[in-house]
């Protein structure tokens, strides 16, 4: 959980510059700017906490694969 509080800070922090920046003329947020920024920034950080959890288990899968070779290999 503490992963996705630091990935949708972020997400939100590059979503706000962006808007800030220029990025506003391309939508029509109206009167809930922040609030659709925010919605979006939370969408995108799902999307990136999945693929960071992804790897997470990648790793986790890398080691067990190279303990149980080298076990194999002791025999």
């Amino acid at each position: 959980m503490k992963k996705f509080i630091q990935i949708i800070f972020i997400t939100i922090i590059t979503a706000e510059c962006f808007m800030f920046f220029g990025g506003y003329m391309l939508f029509d947020f109206s009167k809930r700017f922040f609030t659709a920024t925010a919605a979006v920034a939370f969408l995108i950080s799902v999307v990136i906490y999945a693929f960071a959890e992804q790897q997470e288990k990648i790793r986790k899968l890398e080691k067990r694969i190279a303990s149980l070779e080298e076990s194999t290999n002791k025999k």
